[in-house]
């Protein structure tokens, strides 16, 4: 047997009616999550208690900060008082320099400065640094195909010779006991005919010439091309090899017993 219950409002109507049998159904699976979740969260908050930083101090302040604190505010917390520019002195001559009227340029003036000053500088350039080498020693080339090897006793010392001498024998018997150190490998080598060539002046004809040097009769194979496009080099050689080929006699073995 199912009952229902009425719910009256406080003007005497009927709100809602449920009966027994509806109280006794299973609930919606949504129900449990809006009842969860419909409620205030209570949130923890802890109480922090705040420690002094170095430059706080706990409790009042002592008399001796209250003076720090007053020399401070007497410099610091006061309103920033207002610069003024100062006036300007009046001029009491007109010959001096402040009694003059300041010059006018002209417009064009001011725009040829405007324009000089416009343009960048130019880059400063420093002169580039030319090392002076040494003067190398002569080294000949002695077996070719191979670097010079260059003399370990060159360049020698240069002669200590005084400023000055009393006289000319003093001179004369410095200059005559003067000797040059040897190495003891160089009393021990052999010149080789390379090195004995080179240590022989080089022989060239007298300058200015007694008389005129004849100019170089060249072979028929040294003749250079004439100024023409007609031949290159290699072909020009090959023309004068069959100019000279057909310049020889015609030689006839076969018909030789007819003229004997």
């Amino acid at each position: 047997m199912s009952t229902n219950i009425v719910h009256n409002t406080h003007d005497g109507g009927v709100d809602y009616v449920a009966s027994t049998e509806e109280k006794k159904k299973p609930m919606p699976k949504w129900y449990a999550w809006c009842e969860r979740n419909s409620k205030p969260i209570k949130r923890v908050r802890p109480k922090v208690v705040k420690e002094p930083t170095p430059w706080q101090k706990p409790g009042p302040m002592k008399k001796k900060d209250w003076k720090r604190f007053c020399a401070w505010a007497d410099t610091k917390a006061r309103p920033k008082e207002k610069e003024y520019p100062p006036l300007p002195v009046p001029c009491e001559a007109d010959y001096l320099p402040c009694g003059r009227t300041p010059p006018k340029k002209e417009l064009a003036d001011l725009l040829d400065k405007m324009e000089e000053l416009s343009k960048p500088l130019e880059r400063k350039k420093n002169q580039k640094h030319e090392y002076i080498y040494d003067k190398p020693t002569y080294s000949p080339v002695i077996v070719w195909g191979r670097p010079p090897l260059h003399d370990k006793g060159r360049p020698f010392e240069l002669v200590k010779k005084p400023k000055c001498f009393v006289n000319p024998d003093v001179e004369n018997e410095f200059w005559s006991n003067l000797r040059f150190p040897i190495r003891p490998g160089a009393l021990k080598f052999r010149p080789s005919p390379r090195i004995l060539t080179l240590a022989n002046p080089r022989v060239t004809p007298p300058f200015p010439p007694h008389c005129e040097i004849p100019p170089k009769t060249l072979l028929p194979l040294e003749v250079p091309p004439p100024p023409r496009k007609k031949f290159t080099p290699r072909g020009w050689r090959l023309h004068q090899i069959r100019l000279i080929y057909l310049a020889k006699p015609v030689s006839r073995p076969d018909y030789e017993y007819f003229y004997l």
